[in-house]
């Protein structure tokens, strides 16, 4: 398959039969052998360097006349081969110094007197290599060029005598003069500027500091801890009396948790402590939005860490929620168990338990998070064939599959708090487990949209989906009922037993 190609060196187009490594063809517009490279779809490339005679060599009589003086500019000189070359070379340059150094005193000398006549031109001498003063000749544009650059401080003014221009110094012993006048006039300048300032802080600076300056100087730790002790108290003052203005009758008339909610944070910790302190453990695991953050705030933490890092989740608006008190019991010991209602937006509310641990009250996070030996998530992914504890709450169904029947098994639903979770149980009629369930639906019911409650926590294991005709679900089996209570043991009620 042919293939038509550019030249690389001239751009006409070059015909292969066959595209090929090997291939070489000749370029109709320059002559130039050309070769085909695998992958180059654009260009053919010449087989040599080699040019024809079709191309000249450029002549450099045609370029402008200035080309010759940029190519005599830059090219090497050839200097006399010799020993003594380069001390020659540095006596050539040591005397252009000194001429310059004698010139540009003579034109400081007659600046200093007022002269604006126009200094003659430095004295040149010339070497033996077409060299002015060590440096080489240049063009008329090269000339202007020197002569903007900046000149060089005058050496050794002190010299007298006529053609004092001519004179070379030594540029071994010659220094560098500064110019001592502006100097003077520049520190001259500075001092009178600051002297009206000086003598305006004297007087303030032997006075010393005075009142907050003076306390802050010699006592600086001791004077900013009260004046945040004093700023504190101002801002609790001050929301303590916007709140008791703003009260409406009714808010001060009210009794019980509900106005234990509404009050401020400041307010319950003077009147109530304990409930505040409950208050702000609880704002605090809301808040958090880590399990290491959160940590801080959970109930006996030690003992569920692994199950706590494993399940825990921040809610999904962390300060943004509605913190309410619904009920506060005592627990053993005298100290206060608080139930807190938290609304989010967009989520069905939950219930937060605050429990005490030592001096300081914990958020009981498993009551939360509805969390038993494993989460409801856990335990509809893993169907356990062993039974595990769960959290839930119960209420009696009327539903029954193979090979549970009406006489021997009793049906119930098992949900979670929000409803959105929920399976097929069944417990031996009559057995420890269904008459605990029983007499809580009897003595401590909760109600929901439709029907009442209790929660408890049960042993149950996974039996098998419902049959296809039911629906879709899951049947478990329960176990054992170890409490219809989700809080620890040393919190619940007395148990009733059995008659």
């Amino acid at each position: 398959m042919a293939v038509t190609l550019k030249c690389a060196a001239c751009g006409a187009d070059v015909e292969f039969e066959e595209p090929s490594s090997t291939e070489e063809a000749t370029c109709p517009g320059c002559e130039v052998r050309v070769r085909y490279r695998e992958g180059d779809k654009q260009m053919a490339i010449p087989v040599s360097m080699a040019l024809p005679d079709k191309f000249q060599p450029i002549d450099l009589d045609s370029v402008a006349d200035k080309s010759s003086l940029l190519v005599g500019r830059y090219r090497k000189q050839v200097e006399d081969s010799g020993s003594g070359n380069s001390d020659l070379v540095l006596a050539k340059a040591l005397e252009t110094l000194a001429s310059s150094i004698g010139h540009l005193e003579e034109r400081l000398t007659r600046h200093e007197q007022g002269e604006t006549d126009e200094p003659d031109a430095p004295p040149e001498s010339t070497g033996g290599n077409g060299q002015t003063n060590g440096v080489k000749v240049a063009s008329d544009d090269d000339q202007d060029i020197d002569e903007d650059m900046d000149e060089v401080v005058q050496l050794d003014p002190d010299e007298e005598g006529e053609g004092r221009g001519t004179i070379k110094a030594d540029p071994v012993g010659a220094r560098v003069l500064v110019r001592r006048e502006a100097a003077r006039e520049a520190q001259q300048f500075r001092r009178e500027g600051h002297a009206d300032w000086d003598d305006h802080s004297h007087g303030a600076r032997s006075r010393g500091p005075t009142g907050f300056g003076w306390l802050m100087e010699h006592y600086p730790k001791a004077t900013i801890l009260i004046t945040l002790l004093l700023a504190g108290g101002l801002i609790v003052m001050t929301m303590a009396a916007m709140n008791e203005m703003f009260a409406t009758p009714a808010d001060r008339d009210k009794v019980g948790p509900e106005k234990e909610a509404g009050k401020p944070l400041s307010q319950l910790m003077t009147d109530d402590p304990e409930a505040a302190m409950a208050e702000t453990m609880a704002r605090g695991f809301l808040n958090a939005t880590t399990a290491k953050s959160a940590e801080p705030f959970i109930f006996e933490v030690e003992a569920i860490r692994e199950k706590f890092e494993r399940y825990y989740q921040p809610i999904p608006t962390p300060g943004e929620y509605d913190l309410k008190l619904k009920s506060r019991a005592l627990a053993p010991g005298g100290q206060s168990v608080f139930a807190y209602r938290v609304a989010m937006p967009g989520e069905d509310a939950r219930m937060l338990v605050v429990l005490p641990e030592g001096q300081m009250p914990k958020v009981f996070w498993e009551f939360f998070a509805e969390v038993g030996d494993v989460s409801w998530e856990d335990f509809m992914a893993q169907r356990p064939q062993e039974p595990v504890a769960m959290r839930v709450w119960v209420y009696p169904g009327d539903n029954y599959f193979k090979p549970y029947d009406r006489d021997d098994w009793q049906s119930y639903i098992l949900h979670d708090y929000a409803e959105n979770r929920k399976v097929y149980a069944f417990a031996d009629r009559g057995a420890s487990g269904d008459w605990r369930i029983n007499d809580a639906l009897k003595n401590e019911p909760v109600q929901f949209n439709r029907h009442s409650a209790v929660m408890a926590l049960v042993k149950m294991t996974y039996r098998s989906d419902l049959p296809a005709a039911a629906g879709s679900g899951v049947m478990v089996e329960i176990k054992e009922v170890v409490a219809t209570s989700w809080l620890p043991e040393r919190f619940q009620a007395p148990r009733k037993e059995k008659k």
